[in-house]
């Protein structure tokens, strides 16, 4: 787990911890940033989010009144070269990185963050902890390699179509219940460039040149695992179960792809 494949196919991670909300976000922010300017995050933006909240339900009684649209504010802190970011809202704080090199390093950046938004605003508790990976599976055979380098279970038709049959999407999810987690391993083969999937759109990373070189048949593994739960907000806890999730996207992701797509990619 903590060496590095020589030619990876991660080419987005994201970790999350979501909290006790701070409404006062932008009071802080001058102390969070100087912080994260030192941390090596110079590039400091803010930016608005759109948050739906639905009206509470009463008895058995249809949902009639609409969602109340909120404006959240957003602090977002970048790398000088783009390829890691933070980004702090009321109530999360997310970590973005399209320089994957082990999870030791990603874990250990993460809590960097999290502990000088901690020591700024004082945080209570947390209630959610996710880890998403989402890899490019570009065999060499182009499509019909990718039967080489994927399972049969996440191939979807294309294994029994004529030859002259050109599937242009096809998509599998599998919802997953370790002991520890929960993890949602998606597959989704496409032709055209490497994109993402819809409910995940990166706010200010780069993605590295030879992920946006892909322009053709391609697989994107997407392994999202989760661990819901109130607990006390406590930095040892949070790293542990950041773990218990690396753990949980192994599981999904040895299942997904093949020792073939493996062994590629540590040569």
């Amino acid at each position: 787990m903590g060496q590095k494949m020589k030619n990876a196919p991660v080419y987005f991670t994201i970790a999350q911890v979501r909290h006790n909300p701070v409404l006062r976000l932008g009071s802080y922010a001058p102390d969070i940033q100087d912080r994260m300017r030192k941390a090596g995050y110079p590039d400091f933006k803010k930016g608005i989010a759109m948050a739906f909240t639905l009206a509470p339900q009463l008895g058995d009684a249809p949902q009639t009144q609409p969602p109340v649209v909120e404006q959240v504010e957003r602090l977002m802190f970048f790398s000088t070269d783009s390829t890691r970011g933070f980004i702090v809202e009321q109530n999360a704080l997310s970590f973005h990185t399209t320089e994957y090199e082990t999870f030791e390093a990603l874990a250990d950046e993460f809590m960097r963050g999290l502990a000088i938004v901690h020591e700024c605003v004082t945080l209570a508790h947390s209630e959610r902890i996710g880890l998403r990976y989402l890899d490019a599976v570009v065999p060499p055979g182009g499509e019909t390699g990718l039967a080489e380098y994927l399972a049969p279970g996440v191939l979807g038709l294309s294994s029994r179509l004529p030859e002259d049959v050109t599937v242009s999407h096809s998509f599998s999810e599998t919802h997953i219940q370790t002991a520890k987690c929960a993890v949602l391993a998606r597959t989704i083969i496409q032709s055209g460039p490497l994109g993402f999937p819809m409910d995940l759109q990166p706010i200010g990373v780069k993605v590295a040149d030879r992920f946006r070189e892909i322009n053709g048949v391609h697989a994107i593994v997407d392994t999202d695992a989760s661990i819901e739960g109130r607990h006390p907000f406590n930095l040892e806890l949070i790293k542990s179960q950041l773990q218990v999730l690396r753990d949980g996207v192994g599981i999904a992701f040895d299942a997904t792809v093949t020792p073939i797509a493996v062994s590629a990619w540590n040569s």
